[in-house]
């Protein structure tokens, strides 16, 4: 089973702790008051049991209800955002951007260190909160039944995640990719494109060289890894940023 903790690029990048608990698996995006980030992952008891990670089940996110309502996240709108921070050097998103998306700012570093390498990470949320935990450690988490956390990281490598605390949000975030048309690699992930290729999930019949992208139809872009856990505080769409450059053909 996948289980692939939030964000591991480093100790400067990442801001999460997830914590296990009877109720599902809980994120929190931790805030230090001297600017520095860390990473920390602990199991934590309650009073009658521990959950141990691996029993929790992952399913598709095609298991997700569609009873639920949602309040959409607009795929196209995040994808404007994406493509902004990516194509020109992990710069921020304008506020329009956000506005646009029903995101707001929580939290952005993006400074350069002495090897003059960018250390980016953005985390871009609708309705979350910061709190406080008995540590004295501030972390933001979720103030409303559709909050969403959206982070991304860049240092010597990169990648992405949003964090929906509604199951029903997630599986509209990639009905609405699949109704732009995405195509799937051997490993079950959603692989974006630069263009739209027509509403389904294509089977990919030819990919192109590195020296061969002029003879693609499409070129990759991102990889999309929706995970749903049932009873989880959130549910988690992996981004994958690094290392997409195939061209390719589809069905």
């Amino acid at each position: 089973m996948k289980r692939n903790h939030i964000l591991l690029l480093g100790v400067y990048l990442c801001l999460s702790v997830c914590c296990f608990s009877s109720c599902g698996r809980q994120c929190k995006k931790e805030v230090h008051e001297d600017g520095t980030d860390s990473t920390t992952y602990t199991s934590l008891p309650t009073d009658t049991m521990t959950v141990d990670v691996e029993s929790e089940t992952e399913l598709s996110w095609e298991h997700i209800s569609s009873d639920g309502e949602a309040l959409p996240l607009n795929f196209e709108k995040w994808l404007t955002i994406m493509n902004h921070i990516r194509d020109n050097w992990w710069s921020r998103p304008t506020a329009k951007m956000l506005a646009d998306a029903g995101l707001e700012m929580l939290y952005e570093t993006d400074e350069m260190d002495k090897d003059s390498i960018k250390n980016v990470h953005f985390i871009y949320g609708r309705q979350t909160k910061c709190v406080t935990d008995s540590a004295g450690e501030k972390y933001y988490t979720f103030d409303g039944d559709h909050a969403i956390l959206f982070e991304v990281s860049a240092y010597t490598s990169s990648s992405a995640e949003i964090c929906f605390h509604n199951p029903a949000d997630l599986r509209d975030f990639v009905a609405q990719a699949v109704r732009r048309g995405v195509a799937e690699n051997r490993n079950g992930r959603l692989i974006v494109c630069d263009k739209p290729m027509g509403e389904g999930i294509h089977k990919i019949t030819r990919v192109y060289g590195y020296d061969e992208k002029q003879k693609g139809t499409y070129q990759e872009r991102y990889y999309l890894y929706p995970e749903y856990v049932p009873n989880a505080d959130w549910q988690v769409c992996y981004v994958t940023l690094d290392f997409l450059r195939l061209s390719l053909d589809v069905e």
